[in-house]
């Protein structure tokens, strides 16, 4: 009886859940919502390092040249009552050096403003600027040339002759009273005209370097135009040099024969002959001829510097050809000088 019951409870049972079966519905819940990484980190194996088999030197950083600033060339711009030889002075240097670092600057024609360089070695510009200080700049070259004296004078009175363009030329005759040879002489020509308010002064050497005891010279001046008509011109002797006992700086020079001969006008001089050259054999740097043209009352008209070429054996005999020609009136007379100089050591 009781195993009935039991059975009878396992088929209510069992029928039981055959119905509740039939009834359950399936409900579906949403996915559940996966939240990507904003930065996604990927992971790579690290470098293996592979050691050197020796140990690397240090780089070696080649040091860099300095740019070295070109030193500017010396020069000396021409201010009134400058001189060539006062120039040279300051700096230390002769007359001829200065003369040859400006070729196309010469005695007879240097003008205010004129440009000169100096051969000197200029000072290399340093690197660091130092503290300035300030630099003693004489205040005349005049002071620093040799006082004219006695032995120099202006023989006669000068002469000026205008050219077809324009150009005022004017001649002065320096002559040497004294007993001894001089060298460099030079003359100052001051032009002046008060209507225009004008003055030009032109600073100008002789034509050779030497002017020996009782002798004479020709300076000529050169004024570029224009020039006023009417002018006043002062001459007044500006410098010059001694020369020493021993001086051996130039060579004995003899014009052994001479021909001159005049154009039918008396306005042209052809000049020709010979020099006789005697060297100790050292070299010459210069052999000039001066042909000086003089009217019949014994004023300077006109010259002309004749050059050799070089270079010059010990002991030569040279023949020249040149030509001179008047700035005014006719030719009297022709007069010649020689002069030649040794480099120098």
């Amino acid at each position: 009886m009781k195993l009935n019951r039991l059975y009878a409870s396992f088929l209510l049972f069992l029928l039981f859940t055959i119905v509740l079966s039939g009834c359950l519905v399936e409900i579906e819940y949403p996915p559940t919502k996966t939240i990507a990484p904003t930065n996604t980190i990927t992971l790579q194996p690290s470098k293996t390092l592979t050691p050197s088999p020796t140990p690397t030197e240090k780089a070696t950083l080649a040091p860099t040249s300095t740019r070295t600033p070109t030193p500017a060339p010396v020069t000396w711009t021409v201010e009134k009552g400058d001189e060539l030889m006062a120039i040279a002075f300051f700096y230390g240097i002769t007359l001829d050096e200065l003369l040859a670092a400006n070729p196309s600057v010469t005695p007879n024609w240097m003008r205010v403003g004129t440009v000169l360089e100096i051969p000197v070695t200029p000072t290399p510009i340093p690197t660091n600027t130092p503290t300035p200080t300030a630099t003693s700049t004489p205040q005349s070259l005049q002071s620093q040339t040799p006082t004219p004296s006695g032995p120099l004078k202006i023989q006669g009175e000068p002469s000026c002759f205008p050219d077809a363009l324009g150009i005022l030329n004017c001649l002065a005759l320096l002559k040497n009273e004294g007993n001894e040879t001089l060298e460099n002489p030079s003359l100052s020509f001051t032009l002046t005209a008060k209507a225009d308010n004008f003055e030009s002064e032109l600073i100008v050497f002789a034509p050779l370097n030497l002017l020996p005891a009782e002798g004479s010279l020709p300076v000529l001046a050169s004024f570029p135009s224009p020039v006023p008509e009417e002018y006043d011109l002062e001459v007044q002797i500006d410098s010059w040099l001694p020369t020493m006992p021993d001086d051996n700086r130039y060579a004995e020079t003899k014009i052994t024969a001479s021909q001159i001969s005049l154009s039918d006008d008396s306005l042209l001089a052809y000049v020709k002959g010979q020099i006789n050259l005697e060297s100790d054999g050292r070299d010459i740097a210069s052999l000039w001829l001066l042909a000086t043209a003089y009217d019949e009352d014994g004023h300077p008209i006109g010259l002309r510097r004749w050059e050799a070429r070089l270079p010059l054996t010990k002991t030569e005999n040279l023949f020249f050809n040149t030509i001179v020609y008047s700035l005014g009136p006719a030719i009297h007379k022709v007069e010649l000088t020689a002069e030649a100089r040794y480099q120098n050591p």
